[in-house]
Order: C-alpha cells, then structure tokens, then sequence
C-alpha cells in the first residue's frame, strides 16, 4: 500500500540493497534520466539540481501486486498529471532499502515509518518530511501501537510477555519495534534477554502469526487490528485482544529527495498538500470517493515537517537503542 499512514516492513541488511529493489518499471539505476541526474537541458541557472525524466518512488510492498497496483494508481496518475513526468513504483523489501536508495539518489519519493525517516534524516540522507496522511479532513495522522495476545489468552499486560514468544515487525518500524521496546522497558522487562524475539516481516504478518499461535504475544499498529484486517476478512471480533496501547505516534511521512530542482520540489509538495485529497482526486475523476482514492482509504495529507519527529528521537535518547543510529 503506497503513501499509507503507517508502513509494514521486513529486515535486510544495508548492503543488500542493490538487490532490494525490484523494477515497476524503469530501473531505478537509472532514474529514467539520460542525463544521469544532472540538471535538466535548458533548465535555468537558479533551478539547479536533478530534474529527471521518470519520478521514482519507493515502497514496501504490503499486499499482492494487483491489489498494490490498483490502489497506487489514483495517485500515481494524479502526480503524472501534476509533474509532467512518468512515475515508477520500486518495491524494496525493507525501510533500511528504502534510506540506501535515497542516499545514493535513485529514488526521488520514499514513503517511510517515523522511525527510519529520522534515522534516514539523521543519517545525512537528503530528504524532507512533506506530508503524512490523515483518514479525514483536518484529522490527525497520529497513531498508536497495539500489544496484542490471542483472544483466549491469559495474559494481561506487558508484564505477561516475558519468557514469551513475542512477534515484533522490523528493527526500523516505529509501531512495530521502537516503541514496543520502550513498553516492554517500562513493563519492567529487558527486550533482549526475557522474550523470544520473531521478526515477522510486517504489521499484518505480526498480527496474523500471533492469531494462528505462532507468536504468543506481538504488536501491530493500531489500525491494522482494529481496520484493515477486519476490513479484509483476516481478523474476526475475538481473534485477538489488545493488551497495550502505546503514547501516540506520530505519523508516517513522504520523504521528498532535496536535491532535486526546487521547482519540482514545489510542485511535489504543493501537489500532495492541496490535491492528493479525496474531494479533488474525486471531482478530477482520479477516482470515484475516498475509498478508492488512495490506500487504506486515506483522505489526504496534512503538512509535516522535521520538529514535528521529535518525539521519536526523544524516544531513541532514552532508549539508546541501535536501531536508532542505523542507516
């Protein structure tokens, strides 16, 4: 699911990333650009910066690729539309995939989790937050992670994970790592010695494995249980019990590439905070109503910024946890 609130992941080491990336498309090796990233011909003296033919995205994909496709495709046609320019999705299998690719130039758009936008960021990578999503208008991108056990489990709180098997999601997902390790801190647990760690590759996943047993415990974001799995016939009422909510969170951000022309960052930002919103991709005939307008039934974007991520790094200085500083 392209642009969503919260991302799903799975690991993979940095230096793996030139296998990580998988073509929709053009290859992301060449941006689409014949001019290997360099300023645009007859682009003016005070717009310098990369202009390239091809727009790169890049996600991580969440669903199977029909289903991806037809979700992305309102937005993708409405940024064509916008730009001028072909827009390509790369799939990457992970946020660490996601930071190398922007480092290195070869993706123009990345779709992070709060989490590896500030390690990205803070990592000298060459991005700006410029939007999270909101499920409606004026609403809040902010979100919560859930501890969840099955529904006839004994266990009651955080407490009640240890000597557990314990399903998280990716060492860079904010929701599904970061924040349930400062839970489990405050629980009074060490994360490293008195549970039995899976990495299960997504939030959906997480919350599956720990449906079906194969985690005793683990945690999801908020509607990943509550919404889209229900929604989509995976969880019924009594499936699985929320034992634990974490401070809200806040949310995902597109993270657009600065060094690309500062026209085309403005254009890319004034296009997803003023038209990549139901009411006018609907009007623009992109889609049909907010359902089918962009994933996960989102609204729109609402305007974000570096400060507004504070809270994660507050949350790694505490912590120090080494997930903070990869990248």
């Amino acid at each position: 699911m392209l642009f969503t609130k919260r991302r799903m992941s799975a690991v993979l080491v940095s230096a793996l990333f030139p296998l990580a990336l998988v073509a929709c498309g053009e290859s992301a090796l060449d941006n689409g650009d014949s001019s290997g990233g360099k300023a645009a011909s007859g682009q003016s003296a005070g717009d310098s910066g990369r202009d390239p033919g091809t727009l790169v995205i890049a996600e991580i994909p969440s669903e199977n690729a029909a289903t991806q496709a037809k979700s992305n495709a309102p937005l993708i046609k409405l940024l064509e539309k916008e730009t001028g320019k072909k827009v390509t999705v790369q799939n990457v299998t992970s946020y660490a995939a996601v930071i190398e690719a922007q480092r290195v130039h070869k993706v123009d758009l990345a779709f992070y989790g709060p989490l590896s936008y500030v390690v990205a960021k803070d990592s000298g990578v060459d991005v700006t937050p410029i939007g999270t999503t909101v499920d409606a208008k004026g609403g809040s991108s902010a979100y919560q992670s859930y501890g969840i056990v099955p529904g006839k489990s004994s266990i009651k709180d955080l407490k009640g994970f240890k000597g557990k098997k314990v399903c998280f999601v990716d060492p860079t997902s904010t929701s599904g790592y970061l924040y349930p390790r400062t839970g489990l801190i405050k629980a009074g647990l060490n994360p490293d010695k008195d549970i039995k760690t899976v990495m299960s590759g997504g939030h959906d996943a997480s919350a599956l494995a720990v449906k079906s047993g194969q985690c005793d415990a683990g945690f999801a974001y908020d509607d990943m249980v509550d919404k889209l799995l229900p929604q989509q016939g995976e969880l019924k009422p009594g499936d699985l019990k929320v034992v634990w909510r974490s401070d809200e969170i806040p949310g995902s951000p597109v993270g657009l590439s600065t060094d690309l022309t500062p026209s085309l960052q403005k254009k890319l930002t004034d296009t997803f905070l003023t038209k990549a919103n139901a009411d006018y991709m609907a009007a623009q005939g992109f889609c049909t109503g907010q359902k089918d307008c962009l994933p996960d039934g989102a609204w729109g974007y609402q305007k974000s910024v570096d400060a507004d991520f504070k809270t994660i790094r507050d949350v790694c200085a505490a912590t120090k946890d080494k997930q903070c500083q990869n990248g």
